[in-house]
């Protein structure tokens, strides 16, 4: 079967820009909420890999790289190769606290020890049996495996078209909530964490200022995401939605891209604002 360049091209946008893909930079503060959480005993060797994302088959470029999408390490290290031959390599490095939050979310927030692929497959077959489900051609299957002391697990799952079809079966939403954090932290790592995004937002407020003297300065909880161009230049966005009196948008907003080359700190700030 073959296929238009044009189309290449757009699935391999949709693909970088879901993934919720070199310098060592500081990755994200995952959570807040710490403290009253269960401590998980980790590899004594700090480099052994303890958590993998990966999507397999699909529709995508030829793959250049087979290390998975990203994995993280005991010491709390991140890499995220660059796939498909452009773009870069990333690397971050969340701290222990961060890292344990991080476990916390996926084991006791989200059952992820507890995800038994052929129960979920079979509830989504009779979701398809009740009605029919739109589906995406192409899309790839979630890989994601944890392994430290006392915890081990890993889930393939198959693409099933529309996820939102299937918000009844629980497992299969706490594994696409897994999913959406990890775009998150794959975001997050490729600015430099929250100490990256505050460094953007030095020179995205001072332009903001200068051009909007009476708008609110951007804030790192309104970061967007962030992901890796081909010539490896780094595009971050960070964004406000306007709100009416009730919370509801009313289509006003304060859009920032910061762009930040592969040999410059210095990033190229384009704002989009509408004010009425």
């Amino acid at each position: 079967m073959f296929f238009s360049s044009s189309r290449v091209a757009f699935l391999f946008a949709v693909t970088c820009s879901c993934l919720i893909s070199g310098s060592f930079w500081s990755a994200p503060t995952v959570s807040a909420q710490s403290e009253k959480k269960v401590k998980y005993k980790l590899p004594e060797n700090a480099n052994e890999v303890i958590f993998v994302y990966d999507e397999q088959n699909g529709f995508t470029p030829p793959r250049k790289n087979n290390a998975p999408v990203l994995l993280i390490r005991a010491n709390g290290i991140i890499e995220m190769p660059s796939l498909y031959g452009k773009g870069r390599d990333i690397k971050g490095k969340i701290s222990a606290e961060d890292l344990q939050a991080f476990l916390h979310f996926v084991i006791a927030e989200n059952k992820f020890i507890d995800f038994d692929a052929s129960t979920v497959q079979g509830q989504i077959e009779d979701i398809r049996k009740k009605r029919q489900v739109p589906q995406i051609a192409d899309a790839p299957d979630t890989i994601v495996e944890l392994k430290i002391p006392g915890y081990s697990q890993s889930v393939r799952q198959a693409a099933v078209g529309m996820p939102s079809e299937f918000k009844e079966v629980t497992a299969f939403q706490q594994l696409l909530t897994i999913r959406k954090r990890i775009g998150r932290l794959m975001s997050e790592t490729r600015v430099g964490g929250k100490l990256g995004i505050e460094k953007l937002l030095g020179p995205i407020n001072k332009q903001l200022n200068t051009e909007y003297p009476d708008v609110a300065p951007l804030r790192v909880s309104e970061f967007s995401g962030a992901y890796v161009r081909q010539d490896g230049t780094v595009s971050a966005t960070i964004s406000r939605p306007g709100r009416d009196s009730e919370g509801k948008p009313n289509g006003t907003y304060v859009n920032a891209t910061a762009v930040v080359s592969s040999d410059s700190e210095e990033p190229v700030v384009t704002l989009r604002v509408k004010l009425k």
